[in-house]
């Protein structure tokens, strides 16, 4: 569907990542202490689903939409992954 990269994301920051949006959002990650695999969130409307690869070398995580309900928009997937990550790293 979509895909969105992120530079400058420690191992520290992706971390605090998973624990924010777990707390906040109740996502689930599979498997949970890897840096890929599936983020899950149960929404309302439906479920958001998310595959994650963070690249400890460089620092780079990436984030592609696999399914989400017709009605989400990714914008609003990202803007709350990027609010996440801004929370994270400051």
């Amino acid at each position: 569907m979509s895909s969105k990269s992120y530079n400058d994301i420690t191992s520290a920051i992706f971390s605090c990542v998973k624990a924010t949006s777990e707390k906040e959002h109740g996502t689930v990650y599979d498997p949970p202490d890897a840096n890929q695999g599936t983020a899950t969130t149960d929404t309302a409307v439906g479920k958001v689903v998310v595959r994650f690869d963070l690249n400890p070398a460089t620092e780079v995580l990436s984030y592609s939409i696999t399914s989400k309900p017709f009605i989400v928009p990714a914008s609003t997937i990202w803007n709350g992954i990027t609010n996440t990550i801004n929370g994270c790293s400051s």
